[in-house]
């Protein structure tokens, strides 16, 4: 079959009811759409202007879970977006999801032979598809470079850098930092949803240029290699900038956050890197940092964070903490202790950030000397354990509250 054959069969299926029709891809991206039979709504106008739905509507239907669908069924009006019911059929061969056919059907009124030959035509559509589509292998294939690139197999890494240098791409990375996006919290759609999203986002037309990063998406989870060197603001607001894609599709159902690796010398950095990266990200998702967080602003709760969850518990507070906690009743010591070691022991300040005078504040630190022979002041390695326990408690208790 040639280039022609799907237009002619959208077609077809149009004239014979009588319904505006159109044919997108997976991502909601605008195929093919027949001529308006006057059922249109806003946003199938706006889509064939545009040759692709807007963010909303694409989060719309995405949200209804159709990718899992395997027959014709309804998806609801939206009248905040200006959007009328249709009936969608997932377009698959084999299993493969290969597009979405929309039928409009805004009064609901499609009879059960219509939706036979919707259903009908969706299997015809498919052949068609197929045969004229290779559309996943070359994206498929950086999913797997960057997999590799970034990944613990020595040989893998070595074959994937080749692959780059082949590709004549390997220019573009004589830098490298590795971003990782996963999605933070509950969720209330389905992972075919999520990837859509983050592959819009990290397609869109405000990246710095069209080869300076490889991009693999899998389910839920994006890992990107950047082959430029920025300043650490300009990489935030560049990453801010994708999650702000990702949630205009996303509409609520899902919330994503991002981590920043280091910039280090050409592809071999990328292992490192995504390691930094996955442990900024995971700073994100508990909220100890803002949702785009950048290795180097983690500090101590990087080394923390590679701490594994089973092993985050209260077993592996320092004792001194423990000790610091049981004279502690109304948590007064522990704000105290808190606030005079992230001045770096500099009473003055740490008694203005407590709104005491400094006499108070070496009050307190002596009176919790008496009672626990812990001494903030004079000992060193005292000061260090509490403040890393303290930290770590932080991680701990906002770990405890994810899973919760």
């Amino acid at each position: 079959m040639t280039s022609t054959a799907v237009p002619e069969l959208i077609n077809a299926l149009a004239t014979d009811l009588s319904r505006s029709v159109v044919v997108n891809d997976p991502a909601m991206q605008m195929l093919y759409a027949s001529p308006h039979y006057g059922d249109e709504d806003p946003v199938r106008i706006r889509a064939v202007l545009d040759h692709v739905a807007e963010p909303a509507a694409r989060g719309h239907v995405l949200a209804q879970g159709v990718s899992t669908w395997t027959r014709a069924g309804l998806i609801p009006a939206n009248e905040a977006i200006g959007m009328h019911a249709r009936v969608c059929v997932p377009v698959r061969w084999e299993g493969a999801l290969l597009g979405l056919l929309m039928v409009m059907d805004a009064d609901q009124s499609m009879t059960t032979a219509e939706l036979a030959q919707v259903n009908e035509s969706a299997r015809e559509l498919a052949l068609v598809l197929h045969t004229e589509t290779g559309r996943a292998a070359s994206a498929g294939n950086d999913d797997q470079t960057v997999l590799d690139l970034a990944g613990p197999d020595q040989s893998a890494r070595r074959a994937a850098q080749q692959v780059v240098h082949a590709s004549g791409r390997a220019a573009r990375f004589a830098v490298v930092t590795a971003v990782e996006i996963a999605v933070a919290g509950t969720r209330t759609t389905t992972t075919p949803h999520i990837e859509v999203a983050l592959r819009h986002a990290l397609s869109g037309p405000r990246r710095a240029a069209p080869t300076d990063q490889l991009v693999s998406v899998t389910g839920d989870h994006a890992v990107v290699l950047l082959g430029a060197s920025e300043p650490a603001e300009s990489l935030t607001a560049r990453i801010t900038g994708v999650l702000d894609r990702v949630h205009e599709i996303a509409l609520g159902h899902f919330r994503c956050v991002a981590g920043i690796g280091s910039t280090g010398p050409g592809l071999t950095h990328a292992v490192t890197s995504l390691r930094q990266a996955s442990l900024a990200r995971r700073a994100a998702a508990l909220g100890l940092r803002g949702p785009v967080a950048g290795w180097s602003e983690l500090g101590v709760l990087g080394p923390l964070l590679s701490i594994p969850d089973a092993e985050l518990t209260e077993a592996v507070l320092p004792d001194e903490l423990h000790r610091l906690r049981a004279a502690d009743a109304d948590g007064q010591f522990t704000e105290t202790v808190r606030m005079y070691l992230d001045a770096a022991g500099n009473g003055p300040l740490a008694a203005e950030r407590l709104h005491v005078h400094r006499t108070t504040l070496y009050y307190r630190l002596s009176r919790l000397r008496h009672l626990t022979g812990l001494d903030v002041v004079g000992d060193g390695p005292t000061r260090l354990v509490l403040h890393l326990g303290l930290v770590l408690a932080d991680v701990i208790r906002q770990s405890e509250h994810a899973e919760g």
